[in-house]
């Protein structure tokens, strides 16, 4: 059962090609945080691949409406 945890992404400075800034990257990985969290409340818990998606998000390779459709295509693969 993957948990995910305020390090998903560790906190380390936006590297010069990235496509979002030290503080969006920030900003994804606290929500990211909090999503997780309310799903653990309600008993439902990630995968180590839909973390995968996430931690592609937190690092700016993935927009926020892309999220669903991988996350689809990944459970269509399992």
């Amino acid at each position: 059962m993957a948990v995910i945890t305020r390090d998903i992404a560790p906190e380390l400075p936006a590297a010069p090609t990235a496509k979002i800034s030290a503080a969006e990257m920030q900003r994804r990985r606290e929500a990211v945080f909090q999503a997780d969290a309310d799903n653990r409340i309600e008993g439902q818990f990630s995968s180590p691949e839909s973390n995968e998606v996430f931690q592609a998000f937190i690092r700016g390779e993935v927009e926020q409406d892309q999220i669903l459709s991988r996350l689809n295509a990944l459970h269509r693969q399992l």
